[in-house]
């Protein structure tokens, strides 16, 4: 580029400086110094992209720069597709590294190669590394032009003088590195945004980039790096942030549950336990192991003790027959969440509520509960899972506890509609000898003043199950902290046996349980395991399977 282009190119930047003049200069070069020291807070003008394009289409036929303004334009439009192959420069490696090797024609002359680096910046902002639709070629590219971004910011710097945005990359040069927004995470969840106004202002429009997903997820990252009340005290301000993009909820969730489990006692949070069930499903289903996968043992196992105490309180509080509640029920059985599974069958009245709460409470309850056919149409049941005691309680006043032996043959289906009466096919009461357990919640009987007392007797002495234990919890170890970086390849979950089906997986479940596996399906028939479901185990294993129960005959998919 000749100085007389130079000098009309910086001429057509400095309308609105005709009251504030360059003074009479002999060279044109000083003239040309002193228009870009006036000019120097303004960000220069993109090429129109119809200009981009020209010139892509060019570059991507010749593979070289006909001239500095196609220079430009090119670096500036390295994300616009070509006329010629349907693809942009960043998903060709060949012609991509051409356009990076082409600019060394300018790279000694700061005050031009900068323009085309700051192209270089736009396309760096514009290209999205985590899009679905990207290629590892993409990808490649762009940790290339990062990289190159990083390494080449000295030749931007001129000794006479730099506009705004050249100082500001100067000044931020770990955006191009592998975590770029960490250094503005804690100033930006403390409500100060203006560094980052300062770098849109500059750089361009960040905001509307992968940027600003990198900095929520920054921010959830840094929070998780502060004291447990400073981490537990900006939860709700992360869930928030986290808002609902599906993407950025499920990785932010995953550090923030991992976290959260790793402080001493954590304690319920709701939102934080609303958020993850909604995201994932109820956490000990295993229809959800998959969903559940990306996050620690620990976490899982937190919010599962949450969720069982929700269901506990609202089965003894909100689902109670009388309306009123059983307040020394639901004291009693929340100590010994921890030990236990749980199950529900629910009456008409709140299986097809249309009350707020109710419809909340039976998503989260999804999968977890079958229809009990009952007379009382307000009557529920809760049915525990304690090693091998299966214990039913129901939710009017005046019910025993009915418990059975899980070993054996259990005397009802909670796949299928249950029956609260005695006699009924698949009744949820029994007498002896199917039933192993009856006890009433009665004060003054059988030598204990309270009942609770009789009940922690007797699961203590027959059965072996205990309280919770009061313990100080161990802080769980955190995770390695991900960067940006590390994440552009897509994290598989964890996952078990459970998440996937497969023939050999079945037929080897079959071997290690002596199962009947009868495949009907090259006769339009189903897959079929001949068994029944007194095995906790199979049943898991099966409907993780996506099979399904038929008294009598098996489980089908």
């Amino acid at each position: 580029m000749s100085a007389l282009n130079r000098l009309t190119s910086l001429l057509s930047r400095s309308v609105g400086l005709a009251d504030n003049p360059p003074p009479p200069e002999n060279s044109i070069d000083a003239v040309i110094a002193q228009l870009e020291r006036q000019t120097r807070g303004k960000p220069s003008s993109v090429p129109p992209e119809d200009i981009q394009r020209q010139a892509i289409d060019q570059f991507w036929k010749s593979q070289k720069f006909e001239s500095f303004k196609d220079a430009r334009s090119v670096s500036f439009g390295l994300c616009i597709s070509s006329g010629v192959a349907g693809l942009c420069l960043m998903d060709d490696r060949q012609r991509f590294l051409a356009v990076l090797d082409s600019l060394k024609e300018w790279i000694n002359a700061p005050r031009w190669y900068r323009r085309c680096y700051q192209g270089l910046v736009r396309s760096y902002f514009a290209y999205d590394p985590k899009n679905d639709s990207v290629s590892a070629i993409g990808r490649e590219n762009w940790i290339t032009l990062r990289n190159y971004l990083r390494d080449h910011v000295r030749h931007i710097v001129d000794k006479t003088g730099n506009p705004d945005w050249v100082e500001t990359v100067i000044d931020n040069q770990q955006l191009f590195g592998k975590d770029p927004c960490r250094p503005y995470a804690e100033a930006v969840l403390k409500g100060d945004n203006s560094t980052i106004d300062h770098l849109c202002l500059h750089l361009g429009e960040l905001k509307a980039s992968w940027f600003m997903r990198a900095l929520v997820l920054a921010q959830v990252r840094q929070a998780t790096e502060f004291s447990d009340e400073r981490f537990k005290a900006l939860v709700p301000q992360l869930m928030a942030l986290l808002g609902k993009n599906p993407i950025l909820r499920d990785q932010g969730l995953i550090l923030v549950l991992d976290r959260y489990a790793s402080a001493a006692q954590p304690v319920l949070n709701q939102s934080l336990s609303d958020a993850a069930v909604e995201s994932w499903g109820n956490p000990w289903l295993p229809s959800n192991e998959t969903r559940w996968g990306g996050v620690v043992p620990a976490a899982r196992q937190m919010v599962s003790d949450w969720l069982k105490r929700e269901f506990i309180e609202a089965f003894f509080t909100k689902l109670a027959a009388d309306g009123v509640g059983d307040r020394r029920r639901a004291n009693f059985w929340l100590r010994y969440v921890k030990s236990m599974d749980i199950r529900f069958a629910l009456g008409t009245t709140t299986l097809y509520s249309k009350d707020k709460d109710f419809v909340v409470l039976r998503q989260k309850m999804k999968g977890l509960y079958t229809e009990l056919k009952a007379t009382g149409s307000k009557n529920n049941a809760f049915v525990m899972t304690m090693g091998n005691l299966v214990a039913v309680e129901f939710g009017s006043a005046g019910n025993a506890l009915y418990g059975y032996d899980r070993s054996l043959n259990l005397p009802f289906d909670l796949y299928r509609p249950v029956f609260p009466t005695k006699y009924e096919e698949n009744s949820l009461r029994h007498d002896e000898p199917t039933r192993i357990l009856w006890m009433q919640h009665k004060d003054g009987i059988h030598g204990y003043e309270h009942w609770e007392d009789m009940f922690e007797a007797t699961l203590k002495q027959r059965f072996g199950i205990t309280p919770n234990a009061v313990s100080q919890q161990t802080p769980t170890p955190m995770p390695t902290q991900l960067s940006f970086e590390s994440t552009l390849e897509v994290q598989p979950l964890k996952s078990s046996r459970l998440g996937t089906f497969s023939m050999a997986a079945l037929n080897s479940l079959a071997r290690e349980k002596n199962l009947i596996v009868d495949d009907l399906s090259t006769k339009n028939g189903n897959l079929w395991v001949r068994t029944d479901n007194a095995d906790p185990y199979v049943n898991r294993m099966l409907m993780a399977w996506e099979f399904h129960y038929r008294h009598g005959k098996g489980w089908w998919r």
